[in-house]
């Protein structure tokens, strides 16, 4: 006995399930073409190589930078016209020495005014690239020893597998400092010349490689025309502490001397880093660095020689504010 059409459960016909099945298709497209549109947003764009000058750097900063022995105590102030007025005290040994600056910077312009306790005055102006494109021009004037005036022209530009920096300085003995890397953000090759206009000739050859990724940092660099071997390796442990082993090694060719450092940094919390280095000469420097606000900071440093316990430790001290 069959039952009322009218109470039987309707089923789907074959067209309806080819249009619902075409229909999820879309939608998946959709989605899928959606989610793809997001991950291109959130993907960086391919960056070029770096520059030459920058081969290195981390482990340099690393081993050398933010070490000091001297007292130094920094002011700096703002007004509400835009000027920036730092004052700078600083004790060395038995000699202090203290200066002032003033710095006030307009669209693409700055103009930075420094006056200090050798009667010295010296003042520069820096126009930036909205002048002229890709290109800095720096004048500074010494007053009273009119020799250490110059004017440096820098122009930079950077491609898709290229970078491009070239910087003339037009002072006494004009020179042309040129350098050029080819590569991507991974892996890159940079050279870099050295032309004292004047004598005509080069003062400075440098060549090198440089491989990097979120995890190393490795360079070889031949400089001082071929003299010097630099090789330099650096580690990041993307932890908590986010910490950071640096080591380098360079050998003198025309003596036949190596050298070799190490260091370590750590990033003890949001407000507190800590670094350390040692050298084969068995000096021992560190380094704690503490922000008391977003732009002042304490920096206490240390230097120590293992090889010679008689010698008395060296403390630094830096206290830079920013009100």
């Amino acid at each position: 006995m069959t039952e009322p059409e009218y109470l039987t459960t309707p089923t789907s016909t074959p067209a309806a399930q080819d249009v619902a099945t075409v229909a999820n298709s879309h939608r998946s497209k959709k989605k899928r073409s959606t989610t793809s549109k997001r991950r291109k947003k959130q993907e960086p764009a391919q960056a070029g190589p770096r520059l030459f000058s920058d081969f290195g750097k981390f482990g340099n900063d690393l081993l050398t930078k933010g070490y000091g022995h001297d007292q130094t105590l920094s002011i700096t102030t703002q007004s509400c016209s835009g000027v920036i007025v730092t004052s700078t005290a600083v004790k060395h040994g038995s000699r202090s020495t203290a200066n002032i600056g003033a710095r006030y910077k307009h669209e693409n312009a700055e103009v930075q005014v420094n006056f200090d306790t050798r009667s010295s005055i010296s003042a520069a102006l820096t126009f930036g690239a909205k002048f002229l494109p890709s290109t800095n021009v720096k004048a500074s004037l010494v007053l009273p020893q009119y020799s250490s005036s110059n004017l440096k022209l820098k122009f930079h530009q950077s491609f898709r597998n290229a970078a491009l920096s070239i910087s003339v300085g037009l002072n006494q003995s004009p020179d042309l400092t040129l350098s050029t890397t080819i590569g991507n953000s991974s892996v890159a090759f940079g050279m870099g010349l050295k032309y004292t206009i004047a004598s005509c000739s080069f003062t400075q050859f440098d060549a090198g490689i440089s491989v990097t990724d979120r995890r190393h940092d490795a360079s070889i660099v031949l400089a001082e025309k071929g003299d010097l071997l630099r090789l330099a390796y650096a580690h990041h442990f993307h932890g908590r502490r986010k910490v950071s082993a640096v080591a380098e090694v360079t050998r003198r060719l025309s003596k036949r001397k190596n050298s070799l450092a190490v260091g370590v940094s750590c990033t003890v919390d949001k407000l507190t880093t800590a670094k350390a280095t040692l050298n084969n000469r068995g000096k021992l420097q560190a380094l704690l660095v503490h922000k008391i606000k977003p732009n002042s900071s304490l920096n206490i440093s240390g230097e120590f020689n293992v090889k010679d316990l008689d010698r008395i430790p060296r403390i630094g001290l830096a206290l830079a504010l920013v009100l």
